[in-house]
């Protein structure tokens, strides 16, 4: 097993095993003092609206003037991106060697590795050109780009969204407060079996 492999499964027994410790003393925290769990809820079930949230990722941020106004700049900087991005692909960009370090990473074969390779590049190229395109509208004829813009700034509002976040869901609560002790129970013996299993693997696989 390399080093890594090692300190990640280490760290992941770790996790389990302070999990396993945590759930162990809530579930005899839930078994012999059930009223606890409500003091602990009064402090848990604080309502966090996501409004303050929607309202901040839904300010607009306008940079069309800028670009309308400084179009020979803007369109001058993404044309020479968008050169600079073909360039890099077709003169750059050594095939062999990115396909073989792709396939000693990540233990593929060589052919879905340039499979990939080309999938990216296509995508490179695809993307400098359009690049060029608007590059060159904004260098001759900005005005023509008006109703792509309009088309593109559509207004997409996430209160939609984030509104099904913003629903009280007290079942689980309700039942826990019903059954408290029985959920203890499940906790500790939940716990136990997640402590024993670590144990059980550092014992035996240490000595593997």
């Amino acid at each position: 097993m390399s080093l890594t492999n090692s300190l990640l499964l280490h760290a992941l027994l770790l996790l389990l095993a302070v999990g396993g410790i945590a759930g162990l003393l809530t579930g005899a925290a839930l078994v012999l003092w059930p009223a606890w769990l409500m003091q602990v809820n009064k402090l848990a079930n604080q309502w966090i609206p996501t409004r303050q949230v929607d309202r901040l990722l839904e300010q607009a941020i306008k940079v069309d003037r800028w670009f309308y106004r400084h179009h020979r700049i803007s369109g001058g900087a993404l044309l020479a991106g968008a050169i600079f991005l073909v360039y890099f692909v077709i003169a750059l960009l050594n095939k062999g060697s990115v396909v073989s370090g792709l396939s000693k990473a990540y233990a593929i074969s060589p052919v879905i590795s340039e499979i990939l390779l080309d999938t990216v590049a296509l995508s490179m190229l695809l993307g400098a050109a359009f690049t060029a395109i608007i590059s060159l509208f904004l260098l001759s004829r900005p005005s023509m780009l008006r109703g792509f813009e309009q088309g593109a700034n559509q207004w997409l509002s996430l209160r939609r969204v984030l509104k099904p976040f913003e629903v009280s869901r007290s079942g689980m609560d309700e039942y826990v407060f019903q059954n408290v002790q029985i959920v203890g129970i499940l906790l500790l013996s939940g716990s136990l079996y997640i402590l024993a299993a670590v144990t059980f693997w550092l014992s035996h696989g240490s000595a593997v």
